[in-house]
């Protein structure tokens, strides 16, 4: 009893003495029922299986039996309606709500559920009318002249004298105000068609009681061609007011099945006759969440937040529709993005009319939520042409065997899903003539086996239909013995399996299409599950590190090898995760390590995924290699800095040529400045030239002596090694070029026809010094300066400062000399200093 006590303990049923609890056990194949149960049944508890189907009504065997096979086999919740026959022949009907728990550990099924005895609820009727056969009359309508003739016992029912004549609209003004319109509606259809009708509503008495009425008749063929109508209308008027008695059992049951309901997988609501919300089931909490005073809201406004138009509109006259003409009707699945959530969402519904516990008629509305499975197929058809999976509840056909005196029984729907729906013989024949000729084998041994060790019947199998369709079924039976343990039947289902069957391979080629796509990515992408253990890893990630799946497959994430170089990017990989599991995206970049301990970084990102229950469903990581932005990042710093110390230095040195420039008086100042900021222009343009920030010396000192070009290798001789300079020696050796260049054609070698110059430049191995020489020869005789200017100033300290140099410059009778000498590193690490 243990199971039962734990399902019924988490439902309070005091007060509901129609309600009762049971559980069934595939171990023990017995039912154990509660002693509500018993005493509703009329049996003894535990009952055998095979035992409580002989009680159920022979007229309900049969699809008892199947629905209990495919609830077996589907899982989930059922909710059905049968007869339960006593001992005694009193028949009692009864609707059973059942949970199923699958115990995989013991490979066994459990089924817990309720028992609602709603018998009182279907022979209320009849009881109503036998104990109250006063409160009943008949009624004869002529359509054409309005004229109608009232039994007395009607009369009498409505306390309405027999002498008075009952017209049209005095029976307009004895319906109660809030029926008129939808009674006024219902009776305009009725006068249309010829044939039977039922409906009910109120009317009000002359001593202001109300009584609930219900209408059977026959509308009366000829239909006028003129006016569109019948001729007459017969039927009776059934006074089925609530007793006391009567009213308790009508809350009781009308409490029992919202129980019931919010115990199902469905949702429900119900509205009044002014289309006003009066109650939601559990089940539709979610589906109106948000939405504020639910309760008591038109249905109209309701609608229109939910849903955009125009379903909207056309849900609300299907309900108006349904409550004036107390049609019922199922809609076709709707599926639209939801008006205030703007997300994809599907539902199964239907509507009937209903009367309330006001006794006031109302609509009521079942729903299923069918969201996830559109979602899903949907998904499907994008990925592979936009596959479908239909649920249809009914895809399923019954049958069932007699094993002591043979022959089989099925359902039509079973002949139709095999291709013959006219087929009227016996079910063996059709299994033998339709299924597969390489399957047939298969299922003759399972059904052998099943007979003979007493257990199920499980089976998949193809069909091959008359029109030479070939069909995947899946079939579930149970075995039933008689009272001596012998087999004695088998019921059990067809399920046409060909959709599951069909998407099963898409999704497969699916997933083997998107593991292609991702194998051929150059990102680093990974599936980590709610623990961050890595679930999946694409091949670059997997080859980048020189590794095996089973390397790092089942490891948490930040243990991986791609973070064991460094414990600070292992700790940070797995905070990482701990916040993916809180619902918050992580981005940064990471060094990550990969095959012979290369390091590369990486621009990583974490992204959490949840179901629509808002459960962490996996975490996808991914990574690109920004290895070579990261260099071109350094690269920029780097001249950034670099232009920023040449950008100082350049405005020093113009500093420094300005003053020393105008010691020379104004006269000329603009053009001695500009050429000699000319010369230091070229210097620049050929650091700028230069990819590697390095100028050659033998270039510099072509275009220094530029405007010599003529008889350079002629007059003026360049001779040295290849020797580069960084910027701040160019400009100084430059500089000195330029000004010994300068004075060289206004007073030295190069002012006469004949005088010559050697500029030769050399490395000294032993002492690791650069050495540069300028000589001027067989030019006219040379006068030493009797004042240094701004060139003896460039030529002499300016080159001295910036390259730590020895500089010599002497003034000889033959010809200008100047040496310098400075160590090599100075070319490339200049002392920076124009002062």
């Amino acid at each position: 009893m243990s199971d039962l006590t734990r399902f019924s303990g988490s439902r309070d049923f005091t007060g509901l003495p129609a309600i009762s609890t049971y559980a069934w056990d595939s171990a023990t194949d017995c039912l154990t029922l509660s002693a509500g149960a018993q005493h509703m049944l009329g049996v003894a508890s535990p009952i055998s299986t095979d035992d409580f189907f002989d009680r159920v009504h022979v007229d309900d065997r049969v699809k008892f039996a199947a629905e209990t096979i495919s609830f077996l086999e589907t899982g989930g919740e059922q909710t059905r309606e049968f007869r339960f026959c006593h001992s005694d022949g009193t028949l009692r009907y009864v609707i059973s709500h059942a949970s199923l728990e699958r115990l995989h550990r013991t490979d066994q099924d459990r089924i817990t559920g309720v028992f609602i005895d709603v018998t009182h609820a279907r022979e209320h009727d009849t009881r109503v009318i036998g104990h109250r056969s006063e409160n009943f009359g008949f009624y004869d309508h002529d359509v054409a002249t309005g004229s109608s003739t009232w039994s007395p016992g009607l009369q009498r029912m409505l306390i309405t004298p027999l002498a008075t004549p009952m017209t049209e609209k005095a029976i307009h003004d004895s319906i109660h105000p809030d029926d008129r319109e939808w009674f006024a509606a219902r009776t305009r259809a009725i006068k249309s068609v010829a044939g039977s009708y039922e409906f009910t509503f109120r009317v009000v008495l002359p001593d202001d009681r109300i009584l609930l009425v219900r209408d059977r008749g026959e509308a009366h063929a000829p239909v006028d061609p003129t006016t569109g109508k019948v001729s007459r209308l017969t039927g009776t008027l059934t006074d089925i007011t609530p007793t006391t008695h009567i009213g308790s059992l009508h809350k009781l049951a009308n409490n029992a099945f919202w129980q019931l309901i919010d115990t199902a997988p469905v949702g429900a609501y119900a509205v009044d006759s002014d289309l006003r919300m009066v109650r939601v089931s559990r089940g539709a909490h979610a589906t109106f969440a948000g939405i504020d005073n639910l309760l008591g809201r038109d249905l109209d406004d309701v609608l229109h937040i939910l849903w955009p138009e125009p379903f909207a509109s056309e849900a609300v006259a299907q309900f108006r529709n349904t409550l004036i003409s107390g049609d019922p009707y199922h809609a076709d699945p709707v599926v639209e993005d939801r008006a205030d959530r703007n997300v994809l969402e599907a539902y199964d519904w239907s509507i009937e009319r209903i009367i309330l516990e006001d006794g006031r008629p109302g609509v009521l509305c079942y729903f299923y939520d069918l969201s996830e499975r559109v979602r899903h197929e949907r998904t499907l058809e994008e990925q592979q042409l936009r596959l479908s999976l239909a649920y249809d509840a009914a895809n399923m056909g019954a049958w069932e065997i007699d094993l002591v005196n043979g022959g089989a029984l099925g359902t039509p729907k079973l002949f139709e899903m095999f291709g013959e729906p006219d087929f009227t013989g016996d079910v063996s024949d059709l299994w033998r003539r339709r299924i597969h000729a390489d399957d047939q084998s298969l299922v003759d041994a399972t059904f052998e086996e099943a007979v003979r060790n007493g257990g199920p019947f499980n089976v998949d199998f193809r069909i091959v239909t008359g029109n030479g369709d070939v069909r995947h079924m899946a079939a579930k039976a149970i075995l039933q013995k008689d009272k001596r343990g012998r087999p004695s039947r088998m019921i059990g289902v067809d399920h046409d399996i060909t959709h599951r069957k069909e998407t099963e391979l898409a999704l497969r080629d699916s997933q083997h299409q998107l593991r292609t796509v991702l194998d051929h990515t150059v990102a680093f992408i990974g599936v980590l599950g709610p623990a961050g253990t890595l679930r999946e890893a694409n091949r670059p990630a997997i080859e980048f590190g020189g590794l095996s799946r089973d390397d790092v497959i089942g490891k948490p994430f930040w243990e991986a090898f791609w973070w064991t170089h460094d414990d600070a990017v292992a700790d940070r990989c797995r905070q990482a995760v701990i916040e993916g599991q809180a619902g918050r995206a992580q981005r940064f970049d990471v060094v990550v390590r990969g095959e012979e301990d290369r390091l590369i970084t990486i621009d990583f990102l974490l992204a959490p995924v949840f179901d629509d229950a808002g459960v962490l469903q996996m975490m996808v990581v991914s990574g690109f290699d920004i290895s070579d932005r990261e260099k071109a990042r350094e690269r920029e710093r780097s001249l950034m800095g670099e232009i920023n110390h040449r950008t100082k230095n350049i405005l020093t040195l113009v500093q420094v040529v300005a003053r020393q420039t105008a010691r020379g008086g104004a006269a000329g100042f603009v053009a001695r400045f500009e050429e000699r900021i000319a010369a230091l222009a070229k210097a620049q343009d050929l650091l700028f030239s230069s990819k590697a920030d390095r100028v050659d010396l033998k270039a510099l000192a072509k275009s220094q002596l530029g405007h010599l070009s003529d008889v350079i290798e002629s007059r003026i001789i360049l001779n040295g090694p290849p020797v580069a300079l960084d910027a701040d020696a160019a400009q100084a050796v430059g500089m000195a070029l330029h000004e010994l260049a300068t004075n060289a054609g206004k007073y030295g070698a190069l002012s006469s026809g004949d005088g010559r110059v050697d500029v030769a430049w050399q490395m000294n191995s032993h002492d690791d010094t650069f050495e540069i020489r300028w000589s001027e020869r067989d030019g006219p005789p040379v006068i030493p300066p009797e004042t240094k200017g701004f060139g003896s100033t460039v030529i002499d300290q300016m080159t001295r400062s910036v390259l730590d140099a020895e500089v010599q410059l002497d003034y000889e009778p033959e010809g200008v000399r100047w040496r310098l000498v400075c160590a090599r590193d100075a070319l490339s690490k200049s002392s920076q200093n124009y002062s």
